[in-house]
């Protein structure tokens, strides 16, 4: 599992996917991963949920992490982070002080084929 000394140092880690945030983008996201999952952009929304939510194996994973957890859309990273713009999406952080480093970019992420491939990388 991601190897943190005590609580106090736990870095916050930040998911960030690539889709849009509002109800629109999400419909849309949605239809997308049912009726054309292979052209679907964001491997980590697809690993990580199902049709009407996160699935439970990822839930669990995540609760079991020590740290605050923070998940972002594209939009809203980008209004966070202009300075990350161009950054290729999805991609995964950890907070080093009020820098991001990341953990896992667009392309890793992209070649995962499973849950349990994503869990594996993080637990590393």
């Amino acid at each position: 599992m991601i190897a943190f000394m005590n609580t106090a140092s736990v870095p916050e880690l930040v998911f960030v996917y690539n889709a849009d945030s509002g109800f629109t983008a999400a419909l849309f996201d949605s239809a997308h991963k049912l009726l054309s999952p292979q052209t679907y952009e964001c491997n980590l929304c697809a690993l990580t949920h199902g049709l009407l939510g996160p699935k439970s194996e990822w839930s669990t994973f995540l609760n079991a992490l020590p740290g605050t957890k923070r998940f972002l859309h594209r939009d809203e990273f980008f209004l966070s982070y202009p300075e990350m713009a161009g950054t290729p999406l999805p991609a995964i952080f950890k907070t080093n002080g009020s820098q991001l480093q990341i953990l896992a970019d667009g392309d890793t992420l992209s070649r995962l084929s499973s849950l349990k491939e994503l869990i594996a990388l993080l637990e590393t």
